[in-house]
C-alpha cells in the first residue's frame, strides 16, 4: 500500500526541519551529517521526481543548443531558466496548478498567454529563479546521485545516455523548442504555442510520464542500499514516524544497525536539547530557576544521551564537527538549571559565530526573549520519544510515492 499524500501534506514542517532554517541551535549542519548516511543524495527542498526529469531533459536540450549555437558557449543557466520557464507556464496553463517552484507567479498568470523571457522579470518564476528554482535547488542532489557531472552543468555518461534514450522532446518539437529558446537567449520575450501544438504536447507527455523515471529510481533509491531498504519501509503502511522506520530497519537489517543507531543517538539528544531552549524562550519574564523546574525532563536520560551522542559516528572536520563536540563537551545534565543555562549559552555561541543576535538570554535572572515560541508538548521533552528532524526521510517518502505512481 502506498504512502499516503495525505500523510505526507501533514508533517508539522516545524518539528521536522524543513522550517528550521533559522536553526537556533545550530544543529542543521550536525543532523544532516547523519542524514547523509542513509539518504545520500536528497534534501529538503528535493520532494519532487518531475523536478529531476526537468532538470536532466534541460541539460540535454542544452548540450545540443551549445553545439549549434557557440556563441552562447557557458550560458546553461540562463538557457535553463528558459527550459523551466517553458515547462511551468504550459502546465500550469494546462492544470491550472504548479507544485514545483513558482507555485504563486504560475498560478497567477495560468490563464493568461505564456510566454518566455530572461529580460522581462515579469515572466520570471520567482526572484533570483536560477538560485530558487530548479537549476538551484536540484543540482547539488543531482550530481550527488551521479546523475551530473561535478562542475553539475552536463550530465554523467551513463545519463546522457538514458536521456538520449528515453528523450522527452522528440525530434519532431526538438528544433521548434530550441527556435524558440535562441530568441529568448538574445533578449526576445517569446510567446508559447498554442496548447495544440506538437511541442506542447511533448512538453505535457515529459512531465506526465517522465521517461528517465527507471533511471531516476535507480540513482535516487535504488543504488544505495540503505535509502532502499528505507524506501520500502516507507511504502508499506498507511502511516509512519521517523523513529519507528528507522529502529525497525535497524532490528530487521543487522547490516544497516550501526548506521542507524546513530542516527538515533543523534536525534536522542538534539530533539530534547531544541525543545528545552524552545521552552525557555517560551518562559520570556520568567527566572531561568522557575522555567527549567517546570520541565520534565529526566536528567540521567538525557545524560545518557549526551554519552551516546558522543559515539554518535564521525562528524567530518567542517561546522558539523565543530558544533557536535561542543554540544557533547558544554551541556551541563547536573541539574536543571545547570541545564537550562548551559543550553542558553550553546545559542549564544551559535549566534555569535553567524554574527546575528541572539533569541533568548538571561538578563538579571530573568528571560528575555525576541522570539514567539510555544511551550513544548510534554513528550518532546522525553529522551527515546521526542523526534524533531527530518534526516531526508519526507523528501525520500515523496520521491518513491511519485515513482510508485508511474507504475514502478
Amino acid at each position: 500500500m502506498a504512502v499516503s499524500p495525505l500523510m505526507l501534506s501533514a508533517f508539522d514542517k516545524d518539528l521536522l526541519g524543513v522550517a528550521n532554517r533559522t536553526d537556533a541551535m545550530g544543529i542543521l549542519a550536525v543532523w544532516t551529517a547523519r542524514a547523509r548516511d542513509i539518504v545520500p543524495h536528497l534534501t529538503e527542498q528535493t520532494t519532487d521526481v518531475r523536478g529531476f526529469q526537468i532538470l536532466l531533459e534541460g541539460i540535454r536540450l542544452w548540450e545540443i543548443f551549445e553545439r549549434e549555437h557557440p556563441d552562447h558557449v557557458g550560458e546553461a543557466a540562463n538557457f535553463f531558466v528558459l527550459m523551466e520557464q517553458t515547462v511551468a507556464r504550459l502546465i500550469g496553463r494546462r492544470d491550472q496548478d504548479w507544485k514545483l517552484p513558482g507555485t504563486r507567479r504560475v498560478r497567477a498568470r495560468a490563464s493568461d498567454a505564456p510566454y518566455i523571457s530572461l529580460e522581462d522579470r515579469n515572466w520570471h518564476l520567482l526572484d533570483g529563479q536560477r538560485v530558487n528554482g530548479i537549476w538551484g535547488l536540484y543540482r547539488g542532489a543531482a550530481r550527488r546521485a551521479e546523475l551530473l557531472d561535478e562542475n553539475m552543468t552536463a550530465l554523467s555518461a551513463e545519463t546522457r545516455r538514458e536521456a538520449y534514450e528515453h528523450p522527452g522532446l522528440t525530434e519532431a518539437s526538438l528544433g521548434g523548442f530550441l527556435g524558440l529558446a535562441r530568441r529568448a537567449m538574445l533578449g526576445d520575450t517569446v510567446p508559447l504555442p498554442p496548447t495544440q501544438s506538437g511541442l506542447c504536447e511533448d512538453f505535457y507527455a515529459m512531465f506526465d510520464s517522465v521517461p528517465l523515471k527507471d533511471h531516476l529510481q535507480e540513482r535516487l533509491v535504488d543504488a544505495h542500499p540503505l535509502t532502499q531498504a528505507l524506501a520500502e519501509r516507507l511504502t508499506v503502511a498507511d502511516s509512519w514516524d521517523h523513529r519507528a522506520v528507522i529502529e525497525g530497519v535497524a532490528r530487521d537489517l543487522e547490516q544497516h544497525e550501526r548506521t542507524l543507531k546513530n542516527v538515533v543517538r543523534c536525534e536522542n539528544l538534539l530533539s530534547v536539547v531544541v525543545a528545552v531552549f524552545l521552552a525557555l524562550s517560551a518562559s520570556k519574564g520568567k527566572t531561568v530557576d522557575s522555567a527549567v523546574t517546570e520541565l520534565e525532563v529526566d536528567l540521567t536520560a538525557l545524560e545518557a544521551a549526551r554519552l551516546a551522542f558522543g559515539r554518535s559516528g564521525t562528524y567530518g572536520t567542517g561546522v558539523a564537527a565543530t558544533r557536535q563536540a561542543r554540544i557533547y563537551r558544554d551541556l551541563r545534565t547536573s541539574s536543571q538549571i545547570e541545564l537550562g543555562r548551559s543550553v542558553l549559552a550553546l545559542h549564544k555561541e551559535v549566534s555569535e559565530e553567524r554574527g546575528r543576535s541572539i533569541w533568548t538570554w538571561e538578563e538579571q535572572g530573568t528571560l528575555r526573549s525576541d522570539v514567539v515560541t510555544e511551550r513544548p508538548k510534554d513528550d518532546e521533552l522525553v529522551v527515546g520519544l521526542a523526534w524533531r528532524n527530518d534526516y531526508y526521510l519526507r523528501p525520500l517518502a515523496s520521491i518513491v510515492q511519485q515513482l510508485r505512481e508511474l507504475g514502478i
